[in-house]
C-alpha cells in the first residue's frame, strides 16, 4: 500500500482560520499522512490534476456572481478533468474523504474560492469537506464520473456532463439512491433526452427525487437490470410537468 496525505475536518478548519485571518500556517503542520511504504500515490496526478483545472478556469470569468450558471458550467467540464487525472488512484485512497478535504485545501483552495467565495467573503467550510463532508467541491466533481462513467461510450463522461450543479448536488449526490449507479444513470437519460419521455423542469426533477428516495425505503435498486432502472424512472415521471 503507498502513502498519501490527508486532513481532518478539524484540523483543515483550523488551517483555514489561520489563513484567512491573515496568518501564515505551515500545512505540514495539520496535514497527515496515511499507508505504509516509501513511495506515495502518483503526486504527477495532482500537478496535472490542478495544472487542468487552471486552464479550464481562464475560458470562465474572473469572479462569479452568486448562483452564477458559469459555475455550473464551469463543474460539468471540470468533472472529467478531476476523475481522468485520478482515475488510476487506489480505491483506499478516493474513498478516503479526508484525502480530498486535503486536496481542496492544500493544493486546490483558490479555485474553491473562485468557485464559492466572493468579495469580502471566503467559501464556506462545506466545499472544502468541512462539517458536510460530501459537499467537497473536488469529491463532488470525482464522484459524478465515478458514478455514471460508460467506458464504450463515444463520450465515456456525457451523462456526467448532463444536468445543473443543482441536479447533481441536491438531487443526486444528496439522496440515498446515488450509489444505486444504473437508476441514477437512468434519471439523467431522462435529462439528457435519451428515454422516450420529455426531460423534466426543475419542479419535476425534485418531485422525482422524493419519489426515488422514499421508494429507496422499500425496493433494493441494485438489484434493478438498466433496463428496469428506466423503466422505473419512467413511470415515476410519467404524471409530472416536462421542462421548456
Amino acid at each position: 500500500m503507498t502513502k498519501y496525505f490527508v486532513l481532518s475536518g478539524d484540523d483543515a478548519l483550523r488551517y483555514l482560520k489561520q489563513r484567512d485571518a491573515g496568518e501564515a500556517p505551515d500545512l505540514s503542520e495539520f496535514q497527515k499522512t496515511v499507508g505504509k511504504g516509501d513511495k506515495f500515490v502518483d503526486p504527477a496526478a495532482v500537478v496535472k490534476l490542478k495544472s487542468e483545472m487552471i486552464k479550464l478556469r481562464k475560458q470562465f470569468p474572473a469572479t462569479l456572481r452568486q448562483r452564477d450558471q458559469d459555475g455550473g458550467r464551469f463543474e460539468q467540464q471540470a468533472c472529467e478533468i478531476v476523475h481522468r487525472c485520478l482515475s488510476a488512484y487506489p480505491r483506499e485512497t478516493v474513498a478516503d474523504i479526508d484525502f480530498w478535504t486535503w486536496l481542496a485545501v492544500a493544493k486546490l483552495s483558490e479555485l474553491v474560492e473562485w468557485r464559492f467565495g466572493a468579495e469580502g467573503r471566503h467559501a464556506k467550510p462545506e466545499n472544502y469537506g468541512i462539517g458536510k463532508r460530501v459537499e467537497n467541491l473536488l469529491f463532488r466533481l470525482w464522484l459524478r464520473g465515478e458514478l455514471v462513467k460508460e467506458e464504450k461510450a463515444k463520450d465515456p463522461y456525457e451523462l456526467a456532463k448532463t444536468g445543473d450543479q443543482d441536479l447533481w448536488r441536491s438531487h443526486i449526490i444528496r439522496q440515498g439512491y446515488a450509489n444505486a449507479r444504473l437508476v441514477t444513470k437512468a434519471l439523467l437519460r431522462l435529462q439528457a433526452g435519451k428515454l422516450a419521455a420529455k426531460r423534466l423542469g426543475i419542479d419535476g426533477v425534485r418531485e422525482l427525487a422524493k419519489r426515488l428516495r422514499r421508494l429507496r425505503a422499500n425496493v433494493v435498486f441494485e438489484y434493478l437490470t438498466a433496463g428496469q432502472a428506466e423503466a422505473l424512472v419512467l413511470e415515476l415521471s410519467s404524471d409530472l410537468v416536462p421542462g421548456k
